[in-house]
């Protein structure tokens, strides 16, 4: 019988060699829709006993909460609210808490639940419905948890606790700006704290509980990231990722009786995150290498390591222990396959994956990963990027360039069902890293900053001329795509190298910097002045840069995808470049979303959106 099993698993690969190689582009045939419905999992949290785990899943068409046992196997759906869940975190010591985090319809305001794992009707903790509440941390003993409010005056985020015991909060501390809360130490007497100034400029508070005062631990002048603080087994320290007198992120360990700190871990790429387990015996990190998680671990009582080949090529995210640290668990994703949760037995030496999340009914060899390429820019730097190619082409291919948002984000080898869509129907996709990404270090995330946006800008122009040059690619049939930041630069695009795009293709972007600044949410204006400039300071620079002054230089047709309720760039932003464009009698469609925020969340609207987007292409480039 396993023979057999074996010979038809042969044959049907190369059925599938056959039909590649004679020319057949395989996913030619599946529609959008399935596309996407390419499902995820994602951030895993252990029950007390690391019997099983829940997490995120769009499988029913929004995040729900699911659970599976740690071994894998059936897996259950816990919640069923229709605007879906943002986070769950399970108590550390009681089976039946869980946190949840939901807010209604993309407006972000997120609300706190306490719920029964197993099934039960949410508490609602927070009440103010105007506000954000983030979750922080569970208290080791599993009878309260911190978490960041802006319910005092919605601009400044404090912490709070809420103690299952009284059932009621307590303001641990009130504070200036975006503040977060991290990890208490082993007795719960410290709390550790994020303050963030902007995207490269942090700060690390310690609340003693037993003076009720907050101390700054980390003075310091320029931009500096402190981030990720993780207490020791013992409470004498904490570990910690900063890029303190560095280039990139490092791994560090800062002693709770020093004013300073040493460093674990400095490759010449960050280390993006990292886990310890709770008796101090296992340390796992990853270190971005060009978009690509490179796993580690280290036993560290034995000294033992993992090196980055147990994993494949790709992404991972949210790593976590086990409370008694015999596993690990984390969401691993890539180009060609969706993101799933994993696990590492520590003890044993295994890895295995926990969830398979469902491709749409299309078969994974049908899904294409992207290759690492690079080009040169104005200035002859060299920009990194992805490139997708699509199984086949029949003559130069259109090509969609698709800048991410942020704009100090980065474009990763992760799995997208639109893109996918296009790979299939014959398009190439480019999706570059341009000045201002984070993962290139601390100068290269500057390099776009206030004045010098038109930088960024250029490195965009100078992948459509790479693009240009090479012979499989159609020149007249190039597409600019993005969303947030990136539906600013798609419209930076059109309206700066208007004779460059076929087409354009903007998801809740900006359109003007200085309405941007004064319509985005009250708490994050500080954060994103840091980063474009301030309207005090740079009102003229910001309206000489935006896109809506030179609407009148658009010559491609765009489309434009907003939220109702993004609390980011409001749908002002869409509005207005939208009626420029009708009066001076350009091509614009636009498609508002009611219930939905800064981006589209729910499958169902993913589909009408994407679909329109596909029909708006095949008319306006395909078949032009």
């Amino acid at each position: 019988m396993e023979m057999l099993r074996l010979s038809k698993t042969l044959l049907i690969c190369a059925a599938l060699l056959c039909m590649v190689q004679s020319g057949v582009v395989l996913g030619q045939g599946y529609p959008l829709m399935q596309y996407l419905n390419i499902q995820y999992a994602r951030n895993p949290s252990f029950h007390p006993n690391a019997t099983e785990l829940v997490y995120l899943s769009n499988a029913s068409g929004v995040p729900q909460v699911w659970r599976i046992a740690d071994w894998g196997g059936y897996q259950s759906q816990v919640t069923f609210d229709t605007n879906g869940v943002d986070g769950a975190w399970w108590s550390p010591t009681d089976a039946k808490t869980m946190v949840l985090s939901a807010a209604a319809g993309g407006n972000e305001r997120s609300q706190l639940y306490l719920v029964d794992p197993h099934g039960s009707v949410w508490q609602r903790l927070t009440k103010d419905d105007h506000a954000i509440n983030n979750f922080g941390c569970w208290t080791r003993d599993g009878t309260r948890f911190a978490y960041a409010t802006n319910a005092r005056n919605k601009k400044d985020f404090d912490i709070l606790e809420y103690s299952a015991q009284a059932k009621d909060f307590f303001r641990l501390y009130e504070g200036e700006g975006s503040n977060a809360a991290m990890d208490y130490s082993p007795d719960d007497r410290y709390l550790l704290i994020i303050r963030e100034s902007s995207s490269a400029n942090t700060d690390l508070l310690l609340y003693d509980r037993r003076t009720g005062k907050t101390k700054l631990i980390t003075p310091h002048q320029g931009d500096i990231q402190y981030r990720a603080p993780v207490w020791d087994a013992e409470g004498k320290g904490f570990y910690l990722l900063t890029d303190h007198g560095r280039e990139f992120m490092g791994l560090a360990y800062w002693p709770l009786d020093s004013d300073s700190f040493s460093w674990i871990e400095t490759p010449d790429w960050d280390v993006e995150q990292f886990a310890l387990s709770n008796n101090n015996a296992m340390l796992a990190w990853t270190v971005n290498e060009n978009g690509y998680s490179r796993f580690h671990f280290r036993n560290l009582r034995h000294g033992n390591e993992i090196g980055p080949n147990r994993i494949p090529a790709g992404v991972i995210t949210g790593m976590v222990f086990s409370n008694d640290g015999s596993k690990l668990s984390f969401t691993f994703g890539s180009g060609n396959r969706p993101y799933d949760i994993w696990q590492y037995e520590t003890s044993a030496d295994k890895l295995h994956q926990l969830t398979f999340s469902a491709t749409g009914g299309i078969p994974s060899v049908t899904l294409r990963a992207p290759e690492l390429v690079e080009y040169e820019t104005f200035d002859g730097r060299k920009i990194p990027a992805f490139w997708y190619a699509p199984f086949q082409s029949k003559g130069k291919m259109p090509v969609i360039v698709a800048v991410h948002g942020g704009p100090e984000s980065q474009a990763q080898p992760d799995i997208s069902g639109i893109y996918q869509y296009f790979l299939s129907r014959g398009f190439a996709i480019l999706e570059p890293n341009i000045r201002g990404s984070s993962g290139y270090g601390k100068t290269y995330m500057a390099m776009d900053n206030v004045r010098k946006r038109g930088d960024s800008v250029q490195d965009i122009e100078y992948a459509a001329r790479w693009l240009k040059a090479r012979s499989d690619v159609d020149p007249q049939k190039l597409i600019v795509y993005g969303g947030s930041y990136g539906g600013y630069m798609t419209l930076a695009q059109l309206t700066t190298y208007p004779d460059t795009w076929a087409a354009g293709v903007s998801v809740v972007g900006i359109a003007n910097f200085v309405s941007f600044l004064e319509n985005t949410g009250i708490y994050r204006r500080a954060l994103r002045e840091a980063e474009y400039g301030s309207l005090a300071n740079d009102r003229e620079f910001l309206t000489q840069i935006s896109p809506l002054t030179h609407a009148d230089k658009i010559k491609a047709p765009l489309f434009l995808i907003q939220g109702a309720n993004d609390p980011r760039v409001p749908k002002t932003e869409a509005d207005q470049i939208a009626e420029a464009i009708r009066t001076r009698g350009g091509v614009v469609e636009y498609l508002l979303f009611n219930d939905e925020g800064h981006g589209l969340k729910k499958t169902h609207n993913r589909i009408i959106a994407y679909s329109a987007m596909v029909d708006f292409l095949q008319k306006h480039v395909v078949t032009k």
